[in-house]
Order: C-alpha cells, then structure tokens, then sequence
C-alpha cells in the first residue's frame, strides 16, 4: 500500500467515524425526547380513556381508574419512544451527512488512484459544506418575525 493510498484510508476512516459520533449523540439526545414524548402521550391517552365510560357502572369506573394508575404498560411505552427516539436521531444525521458517508466509502474501498482523489475531494467539500451552512449563521434568517 503507498503512503497516498493509506492516507486516503486514514481520512475516510475518521471522516466516516466523525458522523458515526455524531448519529450515536444526536440518536441519544433524540431518544430521551422520544422516551419522555412517549411517557406523555401514555399518560394523556390513560387519563382520557380513565374518563370515558360505555356504562354508568361503578365497576368499571374503578377498573378504568385502576389502570390508569396502574402503570402497568409505561415502560413498554417509554422503551419504544427511546429505541424509535435514537433511530430517528441517528437516521436523520447519517441522512444529512450522506455525501461524507459515500465518499468515504468509496475512499476505503477504492483502489485507482483517480477514485481516491475523487473520494478526498468529495469528503473534503461536503465536511465543508455541512460546517458553513450548520455551525456557522452566514445561511440563518436574522429576523424571525419578518417573514418577507
């Protein structure tokens, strides 16, 4: 292997780990969004469900009010919004930095020399691309209540 090609593996590696690092936060952040969204809905579906009754039966009031205090299906509720939480965080930065992710693919698994320089090039202006429109305000609207 020449010193260009382990380079160009080196670059995509770390290029492809950079946005690996960044779904695996943005999957955590969104999971616990998700977990608690998910808590909350549950507990405005059980107490709806607690205050409608299909008979006047005082039976089934306290079975309906025993439920809703119950907490029985919660944690079933919350793992779901977590694992449906961290996959859409994760889906949604992997899908924004798709063109890093492609190059750098195609960077680790390459062999002519023109495809590599390809693949460097690429990287190089999506990374660059993704900073200058997402941590830098030159792209942001300055005024939000002006809507011309």
């Amino acid at each position: 292997m020449t010193l260009y090609g382990f380079g160009t593996k080196t670059a995509s590696c770390l290029g492809l780990a950079s946005v690996l690092v960044e779904a695996h936060d943005m999957g955590k952040r969104s999971a616990k969004r998700g977990k608690a969204q998910a808590s909350a809905d549950k507990f405005v579906r059980d107490r709806i469900g607690a205050s409608k009754l299909n008979t006047d039966s005082e039976k089934h009031s306290e079975i309906k009010e025993a439920i809703e205090h119950g907490d029985f299906t919660d944690k079933f509720s919350e793992i779901g919004g977590f694992i449906g939480g961290y996959l859409s965080g994760a889906g949604k930065c992997i899908k924004n930095n798709l063109p890093t992710v492609g190059f750098g693919a195609l960077g680790l698994f390459t062999k002519s020399k023109a495809m590599r320089t390809i693949a460097l090039l690429g990287m190089g202006i999506s990374m660059l691309l993704d900073t200058i429109m997402n941590a830098t305000n030159l792209f942001e609207r300055k005024d939000y209540l002006d809507d011309k």
